[in-house]
């Protein structure tokens, strides 16, 4: 299939597309022989939501993305092109695979790690392949670093492969924990991105907002951008830029309005008592700049011109944004929506010029 390019407008990346299974059995064929009996026999547990500590106030997908079979929103490829990719003129879609989302609250290490290599395998032959707007960012859970390493370079020189998908648990970003994870990520030249799992705050495996649990999702949804602040501080602070001066980061739904007061406090906190971070040497929003991107969804809501303006007054935010949509989600961003709220000045760097030099030249090959 050729991509659509429309030409009233610069080329799109669309970075967080969560592509779905049909169900959890399509990977079986991608398991070996005494893995898939094991998840026979044992079942799977991907569909954590019934048990979550919080209920859903809404649907979690849209319900133009169901397929005609009934199946999860977001599991057919050909309605994905024809409802979401070519009408919006996207030349390149980052797939997000959702479902080893659940894999982070397993306590088999050995079991997850099959399971999301069989995840990646499908995807790249049953999406990437169908469409070369498709690309994938492989999938590896924090339970193994170093099987987590070697899936990384394993699939990272694919085709259509354009970064790593890292999964939390308890452990920070900033940990040496990751060290395999970054080293084969940067060895390969794959940016490494970090989206909320679903799980944060609803499992004692997983990192939670600050204050105590939340009583409610809608609480919970407000006070989530602390998990991701605290991690962006984590990797600064813990010296993971330091010791991998290629690495770089894409953090996908956590929002960037925060990010204002957050550098200005740690470059002040720096600057007083730089003794205190021993492994930073110089200011942390010059490492945040350099090495790490945000994406627009979910864009805050804003009641008046100056207050939009308001969003995109950080310096160096114009180098530091991607467009992304979150599809299938029932809070889907409309591009042509989204892109009128962004500024003219900075549209071609948020449509595609940050995700070139994010991903590289490969994440725009399908346009030929």
């Amino acid at each position: 299939m050729s991509p659509t390019i429309h030409h009233d407008r610069p080329p799109l990346v669309d970075c967080d597309v969560h592509p779905m299974l049909p169900r959890a059995e399509a990977v079986f064929p991608y398991l070996s022989a005494s893995w898939r009996r094991h998840f026979e026999a044992h079942g799977t547990r991907l569909y954590a939501r019934a048990r979550d500590r919080y209920n859903h106030p809404n649907r979690t997908h849209r319900l133009d993305a169901v397929p005609s079979d009934g199946g999860p929103a977001g599991s057919d490829r050909e309605l994905t092109v024809r409802s979401h990719v070519t009408p919006y003129g996207i030349s390149a879609a980052v797939l997000l695979p959702q479902e080893p989302y659940g894999i982070t609250t397993w306590s088999d290490a050995a079991a997850a790690a099959a399971f999301t290599s069989a995840t990646n395998a499908y995807f790249e032959d049953e999406w990437v392949a169908y469409d070369p707007r498709f690309t994938l960012a492989v999938t590896v859970t924090s339970h193994d670093p170093a099987a987590a390493a070697a899936e990384i370079r394993r699939r990272g020189r694919d085709a259509g492969v354009v970064a790593v998908q890292l999964l939390l648990a308890e452990q920070m970003l900033g940990s040496r924990w990751f060290d395999p994870i970054y080293e084969a990520a940067t060895e390969l030249g794959l940016p490494i991105i970090y989206h909320q799992s679903g799980n944060e705050g609803c499992y004692t495996t997983s990192q939670g907002p600050a204050g105590g649990i939340p009583r409610s999702y809608g609480e919970r949804h407000v006070v989530l951008t602390q998990v991701g602040a605290a991690n962006l501080v984590d990797l600064v602070v813990g010296g993971a830029f330091e010791r991998f001066p290629g690495l770089r980061i894409v953090m996908v739904e956590w929002g960037f309005s925060w990010l204002t007061s957050l550098l200005a406090r740690m470059d002040h906190l720096w600057t007083t008592d730089p003794a205190a971070a021993p492994l930073v040497r110089r200011l942390p929003s010059a490492y945040v700049s350099e090495h790490v991107t945000f994406t627009t969804q979910p864009l805050d809501e804003t009641d008046t011109v100056q207050e939009l303006e308001a969003l995109f007054a950080l310096p160096g935010i114009d180098s530091m944004l991607l467009f992304s949509s979150d599809y299938p989600h029932y809070d889907t961003d409309d591009p042509d929506f989204v892109l009128k709220r962004i500024p003219r000045s900075m549209r071609d760097r948020v449509c595609y010029e940050n995700a070139v030099a994010t991903f590289g030249e490969r994440i725009l090959a399908a346009r030929g």
